[in-house]
C-alpha cells in the first residue's frame, strides 16, 4: 500500500514538474524583450547595474539626466515612454506657440514674394521688349551690312573695270605716242623732203634765168 502510495506521488511529482517546466517555457516565451526595445528608443541611454539585485537605469542622451531606475525594466520603459512623450508635449506646446509668429513672417513672405513676382513679370516684360528692339536693331543692321557688302561689290566691279579701262588707255597712249613718234619721222622726213624739193626749184628757177638771158 505504501509502495503503490510512493509510485503514485513519483508519477504526480514528475507530472507536477513537467507542468510547471511547460509552464515556465511558455512564460519566458511571452514574456516581452523590454531591453531590446528600450534601446531602440532614440535620445536614451540604458544601463545595467549588476549585483546581487540587478537594476537597469535610463537617462537622456543629450544632457545624461536620469529618467527612472529600477529592477524591473517594464517600469524603466514605461518611465522613458513617459519621458518621451513629455518631451514631445512640449516640443508641440513650442511649436505651437511659435506658429502665429511663424504665420505672420509666412504671410509677409507671401505678400513680399508677390511683390517679386510683379518686380520680376515687369522686369521680364521690359527685358523681351529690350530684346526685341535689339533684334529689330540686329535686323536693320544685318540690312546695312548687306547693302554695304553689294555697294562694296559694286565698287569693286567698277574698279576691276576702271583697272580695265586703265590698262586699255595706257595701250592706247603708248600708239598714240608711237603713231606721234612716226608722225614726227614722217614730218622730218617731209620737211627734208620740201627743203630739197624747194632747192631744186631755185636751181630751176636759176636755170630758167640763164635760159632766158641767153636766148635774148
Amino acid at each position: 500500500m505504501i509502495s503503490n502510495l510512493g509510485r503514485v506521488m513519483a508519477v504526480l511529482t514528475a507530472m507536477a514538474s513537467a507542468a510547471f517546466m511547460t509552464f515556465a517555457v511558455a512564460r519566458y516565451s511571452t514574456i516581452p524583450d523590454w531591453a531590446a526595445e528600450a534601446r531602440t528608443l532614440d535620445g536614451f541611454v540604458v544601463s545595467r547595474t549588476e549585483g546581487e539585485t540587478p537594476s537597469w537605469t535610463a537617462s537622456t542622451r543629450r544632457t545624461q539626466e536620469s529618467v527612472g531606475t529600477s529592477t524591473n525594466m517594464a517600469d524603466v520603459l514605461e518611465k522613458m515612454y513617459q519621458r518621451a512623450k513629455t518631451d514631445v508635449d512640449q516640443q508641440v506646446q513650442d511649436l505651437q506657440a511659435r506658429v502665429p509668429d511663424l504665420q505672420q513672417k509666412l504671410a509677409a513672405a507671401q505678400s513680399s514674394v508677390e511683390e517679386d513676382d510683379k518686380a520680376v513679370d515687369t522686369k521680364v516684360e521690359a527685358m523681351i521688349a529690350r530684346l526685341n528692339e535689339m533684334n529689330q536693331e540686329v535686323d536693320r543692321l544685318t540690312e546695312d551690312i548687306e547693302r554695304e557688302k553689294a555697294s562694296a561689290q559694286t565698287i569693286q566691279e567698277e574698279r576691276e573695270r576702271r583697272r580695265g579701262d586703265v590698262f586699255r588707255l595706257r595701250e592706247q597712249v603708248g600708239e598714240i605716242n608711237a603713231d606721234q613718234f612716226r608722225a614726227a619721222r614722217l614730218q622730218e622726213q617731209l620737211t627734208d623732203m620740201i627743203r630739197r624739193a624747194e632747192g631744186h626749184v631755185v636751181k630751176l628757177q636759176a636755170r630758167n634765168q640763164e635760159l632766158r638771158e641767153s636766148v635774148n
